[in-house]
């Protein structure tokens, strides 16, 4: 006999407008949990880090400058 599972249940996509009509507790909870989840992500995909900031074009000047722009 074979066992059957449930398959995982999707997580709901919320819009920033349901968010906020809901009251102030359950939106703090949804919101903690997908920071949790985010957060998950970001330590683990380097995509998300693997990067510069800034390159040298993107700096205006030198930074000893004291010229008015």
């Amino acid at each position: 006999m074979a066992i059957r599972t449930k398959p995982a249940k999707q997580e709901k996509r919320w819009t920033a407008a349901q968010l906020r009509r809901l009251p102030a507790k359950k939106r703090d909870a949804i919101m903690k949990a997908a920071a949790a989840m985010a957060e998950q992500e970001y330590r683990t995909n380097r995509d998300f880090t693997a990067f510069e900031a800034f390159g040298k074009e993107d700096l205006y000047g030198d930074s000893g400058s004291t010229e008015t722009r």
